[in-house]
């Protein structure tokens, strides 16, 4: 059987950049969902709404992949992010290696009202332990067909610029 994920990453993660390697990274306590993740067959990236930086998140689905290497990492160095108070810092010690294989900008992504209808949970929340929302094939698919639609209207206004 076949399983596919939406992976919360924190906004503005994706307005930054995020992922800049080859890797998604999971916090402290989460090694159990990074084990979940590092076998699914394949993902979308979500930026939540979280606010940093004087950015606020997109709440869209930006991104898809496949997984690299199905086994976790440990990032030896514990990395930390988040606002530059100590108790709202959150380390990442687990990776697990990526390959992104389309990316929008995600203030341009699918936008969460229509991630709700396509899960056909108006109410859905994004939130889940580890930041995994588990879909089915015909969701990915259909998901993926969205992100296509937010890529190709991107490329479209950056030739009329």
């Amino acid at each position: 059987m076949s399983t596919y994920y939406i992976k919360n990453i924190w906004g503005p993660g994706g307005q930054n950049g995020y992922p800049q390697k080859d890797q998604i990274e999971f916090a402290q306590g989460q090694e159990g969902a990074a084990r979940r993740f590092s076998k699914c067959d394949g993902f979308l990236l979500y930026e939540t709404g979280h606010c940093e930086c004087n950015k606020i998140g997109a709440k869209s689905i930006y991104a898809r992949g496949i997984i690299a290497l199905p086994e976790i990492f440990s990032n030896g160095d514990t990395k930390e992010y988040g606002e530059s108070i100590g108790a709202n810092r959150r380390k990442f010690p687990y990776s697990v290696k990526i390959n992104l294989s389309k990316r929008a900008n995600s203030l341009d992504g699918v936008p969460l009202d229509k991630i709700r209808k396509i899960i056909k949970k108006p109410k859905e929340t994004m939130q889940r332990p580890g930041g995994l929302v588990k879909i089915t094939k015909e969701q990915f698919d259909t998901f993926c067909l969205e992100l296509e639609k937010s890529i190709k209207s991107q490329n479209y206004e950056s030739r009329r610029d």
